[in-house]
């Protein structure tokens, strides 16, 4: 992309994320789908945001998509959650380097990821993410939902949480292992599910604290045939290593929109206490040293953050997979995700008692915020994952990680 088309992309996010702000409040009291958002989404040929130009799509980079899902993010959180479970998929395939890839492998990767793309740019079609189970959580190599090789595809079983977009996504991406194996490093493979395979159940008991229009119940999967040409990138046991390898997707990815929901809550804030008096004064709160102070130290904290996404993202794109590029994405997931909370506590107790109103954003912005540090990679695994770098242990080893 030029700097003009990068510009105009982020512009264009920006302006989506003001009618997003004015849905926000009714899809999360009611925890539904953001239908219009989605509209919007697509009108804009934001699916295609990370494929390839010579796909028909933006072809961003890493850092002007984490850009542009902080501007949607600021607007609607859950639609911004969402939009990044499907470029998740969008994201790693349009990142493959496979047309070098000879003999049958070769073909049946390049077909997967041409299939998959076109669906995106041609079709609208949306995917979504499969992989939490219970007691688990994304813990790969504790996968319990399995899959055997059968003729002309495979059968899998098992049980998925939290699956985000499930009954409006078109395809889920499901990872599971293959029968049989077992160990410290079982063979982890992912499958495309569409939605509407007999081999699939959806609970719909989605009720939570926040992030509540993402939609995300559960997937029961019994006897669920797929076939050969849906396993994801024509290729068993891509899992853990792609993960270990190159985990910015499945990580980096979120700091995107909790970075938004923190530019979204600094915002509010600095908005409302310009119109807050002083009690029994018409003077404002802003003229008292100690909300000056508050201010000023939440903006540091912002910016701070700001910048460890920035880097990261841009890292991305210039070092990807490198060793210092995953800590520096870890850093900055553990930096949104904890700053997040506290800045929006932080803005409630400076607001006063308006703040937790229904009819005001920013307890929702709060409640959206708690759920980031419970995302891949949690802040207690970002943090391992920073002391381990920061002892010199190998991170490039499966054994190190906490997958």
């Amino acid at each position: 992309m030029t700097k003009e088309e990068k510009k105009d992309l982020i512009e264009t996010c920006s302006s989506l994320s003001k009618k997003f702000a004015e849905r926000a409040s009714e899809y999360d009291r009611k925890a539904t789908w953001p239908v219009k958002d989605y509209e919007d989404i697509k009108n804009a040929g934001l699916l295609g945001i990370m494929v390839p130009k010579d796909k028909g799509g933006l072809g961003a980079d890493f850092l002007t998509y984490t850009k542009s899902l902080e501007q949607l993010s600021t607007g609607g959180a859950s639609t911004g959650l969402t939009f990044n479970m499907h470029n998740i998929t969008a994201g790693i395939l349009s990142e493959s380097e496979t047309k070098d890839i000879g003999g049958s492998r070769g073909k049946a990767m390049n077909d997967f990821r041409d299939w998959a793309l076109g669906e995106i740019v041609n079709e609208r079609k949306m995917f979504a993410s499969a992989n939490s189970e219970p007691g688990i959580g994304a813990h790969f190599s504790a996968l319990k939902t399995t899959y055997k090789k059968v003729d002309g595809g495979y059968i899998i079983n098992g049980y998925k949480l939290f699956v985000s977009m499930l009954g409006y996504a078109d395809y889920y991406v499901v990872a599971a292992r293959r029968e049989q194996s077992s160990g410290d490093l079982p063979e982890i493979s992912f499958f495309i599910v569409e939605l509407d395979n007999p081999g699939i159940e959806i609970e719909e008991i989605w009720d939570t604290l926040g992030m509540r229009a993402t939609v995300s119940n559960n997937m029961r999967l019994k006897d669920c045939f797929v076939p050969n040409d849906k396993l994801f990138l024509g290729t068993e046991g891509l899992g853990i290593f792609k993960l270990t390898r190159e985990p910015h997707w499945v990580i980096g990815g979120y700091v995107g929109t909790y970075l938004g929901i923190c530019q979204a809550t600094f915002d509010y804030m600095i908005s409302h206490l310009k119109k807050k008096k002083i009690p029994g004064t018409d003077q404002s709160v802003i003229n008292r040293d100690w909300v000056q102070r508050d201010v000023g130290r939440l903006a540091v904290e912002l910016e701070g953050a700001r910048a460890l996404v920035y880097k990261a993202a841009k890292m991305v794109d210039e070092h990807r997979g490198k060793p210092e590029t995953n800590v520096a994405i870890h850093h900055s997931k553990y930096a949104v995700s904890e700053l997040a909370p506290r800045l929006a506590s932080d803005a409630i107790r400076l607001c006063g008692g308006s703040g937790i109103a229904k009819s005001l954003p920013l307890e929702r912005f709060y409640r959206d915020a708690r759920c980031g540090g419970l995302m891949p990679a949690t802040s207690d695994e970002c943090l391992l994952y920073a002391g381990k770098s920061a002892l010199g242990f190998d991170l490039t080893q499966i054994k190190e990680t906490y997958w």
